[in-house]
């Protein structure tokens, strides 16, 4: 049953690299390439609303840098009949295992 749940920062290393899961920062490009979750698709914000074509058999995990914009957008992609997951916080809460940094990418 497609819906959005709100999902700690704690809790999104549990969906990296799940094949099941992806991953979305819908942070512009700039802020993405400073830092995000490993294995993350960037589709910055004024691109997901022309309607992207995202997997509809995957749980879609979504963030931005404080948590606002991807749970809006986590709304609309649930009312559109996508399963989704949207990260309290956002970037600015995530302190796991899993931030590809600058330097590292």
């Amino acid at each position: 049953m497609a819906g959005m749940i709100l999902l700690a920062a704690d809790q999104l290393d549990r969906y990296v690299g799940k094949e099941w899961a992806m991953i979305l920062d819908i942070r512009s490009r700039r802020e993405y390439e400073k830092g995000h979750i490993k294995g993350a698709v960037n589709l910055p914000y004024d691109h997901l609303l022309e309607r992207v074509c995202l997997p509809r058999d995957k749980i879609i995990v979504i963030y931005c840098e404080r948590g606002a914009a991807s749970m809006a957008e986590g709304k609309l992609l649930a009312e559109n009949g996508y399963e989704v997951r949207s990260v309290i916080g956002g970037m600015h809460a995530y302190r796991g295992q899993h931030l590809v940094q600058e330097n590292e990418a």
